[in-house]
């Protein structure tokens, strides 16, 4: 019995067989079905997809054209520091976490996993050190030709600022290697590296108040002071080295005594050249060349004289003057007393320098500085082929959406009943 037949022998009977297999046969979907469909409305997905392209590659290209402080998708750049955390379980710091509440804040208790860590990645986005950020690089005036003023004209609100810190600011640990890394993002490479080593001296500065590493800290102290008390040491020396290169002698109390000698025997020959004068007067009234030559001898001495007792230069070296004396003996007196002063206060801080290193040396930095940051010169973002390409195939397969909408659509409409049902529903007329 041929398959008409049996549809007719069931029409004949009553049967329902006929409609429940034809309703079985259309809800089957058949790959060739929806291939013709494919075929059918090929040229709506193409240019359904063709015009995404074009619009997205426009969006990419006019990104790029327009200046970074106007563009709506500007290239961006990221620069990072790697810094070392050590595990804080039995150090003070996890003492200064665990009774200051920090480690709740991070969801870590404190005596598990690496504390100073958890420490680390939660002062990098505290309150405290986002405000310092914001105190140094006044975010609110660099985003004001994007965003100038809130809705109601009063200036931005400090958590806006924040979270428009944070929301470039990364900073996050490897608890495999406890390896810490601080990056920032911007439209500027060399601003991005400013906020990432201001970050991380404001992270070195915390660790050190919070305890991490106090004697290593004092070490260092110690040895920037130790620097500045020996270039003192080194000036003062070298003002006493001046100073005796000037005067040609060693102490003040010896030039005194040299002085005195010369000016004794200077006044001795003095006194012997007048007589001679006066001698030499009885023979001969009449100045003849010897009497001459004593009186000219007589005012060199009296010229020596005058010379000692206001001062005289002879080249480099320079002898003061009586009354110059006693200045010059307070003056050196202030130089070797600055001198041994600091000379003493070098030996001390020696010796402290000395302890503090035995104190440093069995304790490692919490926080070592392992990468200091570098001004990028590669964009990390945005991908511009990675969007185009998410754009292209979201609109192929929206394309492909729309072809079978719409060929359902097509079909409804030329199915008679069909018109007919939706046209009792709109009515309101449809029979139960």
């Amino acid at each position: 019995m041929t398959e008409q037949n049996e549809r007719m022998d069931n029409a004949v009977k009553g049967s329902p067989a006929v409609p429940q297999q034809t309703a079985e046969d259309d809800d089957e979907i058949s790959l060739v079905d929806l291939a013709a469909v494919l075929w059918k409305r090929k040229w709506l997905i193409v240019g359904i997809t063709v015009t995404a392209v074009i619009g997205v590659l426009a969006y990419a290209i006019g990104s790029l054209m327009l200046p970074p402080e106007k563009s709506y998708l500007p290239n961006v750049y990221t620069s990072k520091a790697t810094m070392l955390i050590q595990t804080g379980s039995s150090s003070s710091l996890a003492a200064a976490l665990s009774s200051s509440g920090l480690a709740s804040l991070a969801g870590l208790s404190a005596p598990a996993g690496n504390t100073n860590g958890a420490l680390a990645e939660v002062l990098a986005t505290s309150n405290s050190l986002l405000d310092a950020l914001n105190a140094k690089f006044n975010f609110a005036e660099r985003n004001k030709a994007r965003k100038p003023k809130t809705k109601n004209g009063k200036p931005p609100l400090i958590s806006d600022i924040r979270e428009s810190i944070k929301k470039n600011l990364s900073a996050k640990l490897d608890t495999k290697t406890n390896l810490f890394v601080v990056s920032y993002t911007d439209t500027d490479p060399a601003f991005a590296k400013e906020v990432v080593d201001e970050v991380v001296r404001l992270l070195s500065e915390r660790f050190a108040v919070l305890g991490g590493n106090k004697a290593l800290e004092q070490k260092a102290l110690l040895e920037k002071k130790l620097a500045e008390v020996d270039t003192a040491v080194k000036n003062l020396e070298a003002q006493v080295k001046a100073f005796q290169n000037k005067y040609g002698v060693i102490q003040v109390e010896a030039l005194a005594t040299e002085q005195i000698t010369i000016l004794a025997r200077l006044r001795s020959e003095l006194i012997m050249k007048e007589m001679e004068i006066a001698n030499y007067q009885k023979i001969s009234n009449i100045n003849d060349p010897v009497m001459v030559q004593f009186k000219n001898e007589r005012d060199g001495i009296l010229a020596k004289i005058k010379e000692i007792e206001t001062g005289v230069g002879t080249g480099s070296r320079v002898m003061p003057s009586q009354k110059e004396l006693p200045t010059i003996a307070f003056e050196y007196a202030r130089l070797q007393r600055d001198l041994a002063v600091q000379t003493e206060v070098f030996k001390m801080l020696t010796q402290q320098y000395e302890l503090a290193k035995l104190n440093a040396s069995g304790q490692e930095p919490v926080f070592q500085i392992l990468e200091m940051a570098e001004v990028p010169d590669k964009k990390s973002g945005p991908s511009r082929g990675m969007i185009c390409i998410v754009a292209t195939l979201a609109a192929f397969f929206l394309a492909i959406l729309v072809a079978f909408i719409a060929e359902s659509i097509d079909k409804i409409r030329k199915d008679p009943e069909t018109v007919a049902r939706f046209k009792a529903i709109s009515s309101g007329k449809e029979s139960m």
